[in-house]
């Protein structure tokens, strides 16, 4: 994949998975579950120097390990403004308000477009439905993206959280992820590896 070297650890009880992505040296982290000791063993084990962490929605389960993180890698972390109202909402009601000591960090707020992430071109796509603020990150030499929760092997993700959509959802499926080239790697918050193409022709919610 370019160079790109691709970890996978499943972090906490909802069993989310959080990614390390290396190259020459170099990491960066999409989404930091809950307990992530073994993602930060992992990273000094292998000497790499952290240069960000991107989240892809403000979902307890995808950001309550950022903090334990940063202590022992500090980095920049991105992620969408627009979930920002889920530190307002109970964790009953689908937000993370008794929770906002663990994502009590500094964030700067990104939307689409073109960055560059481990000297590689990564396209940030907004992916809403799942949450409003939900980005997936595309790197096209590397043939993979990373979308959290909007879309899992024959599965989509749930759209009933605050102010999720289902046809947002799907419409982000389609405009932002299947037309991507359909050998591309589809990396999720949960469950195994997919791609385009298999989704395309066996996610029943496309059919």
């Amino acid at each position: 994949m370019a160079g790109l070297t691709v970890e996978t650890f499943v972090l906490g009880p909802d069993e989310t998975n959080c990614y390390l992505l290396s190259r020459n040296g170099k990491g960066v982290v999409v989404d930091v579950g809950l307990d992530p000791a073994r993602l930060i063993e992992r990273i000094s084990e292998c000497g790499l120097e952290l240069e960000g962490v991107y989240l892809t929605h403000f979902h307890l389960d995808h950001m309550g390990g950022v903090k334990e993180l940063l202590a022992s890698h500090p980095a920049p972390v991105f992620s969408s403004g627009g979930d920002e109202f889920l530190k307002e909402i109970s964790l009953e009601a689908g937000g993370i308000r008794e929770f906002v000591a663990y994502v009590d960090f500094p964030y700067e707020s990104i939307g689409p477009g073109r960055r560059t992430a481990l000297g590689q071109t990564m396209v940030v796509l907004d992916t809403p439905g799942h949450t409003p603020g939900s980005l997936s990150y595309f790197f096209p030499a590397a043939g993979c993206v990373f979308v959290g929760d909007l879309l899992f092997m024959i599965a989509v993700g749930r759209t009933d959280l605050p102010r999720g959509s289902g046809p947002e959802l799907l419409g982000s499926i389609r405009s932002r992820i299947f037309i991507l080239p359909d050998e591309t790697r589809i990396y999720s918050g949960h469950g195994p590896m997919t791609t385009v193409t298999h989704e395309k022709r066996n996610n029943p919610h496309f059919l």
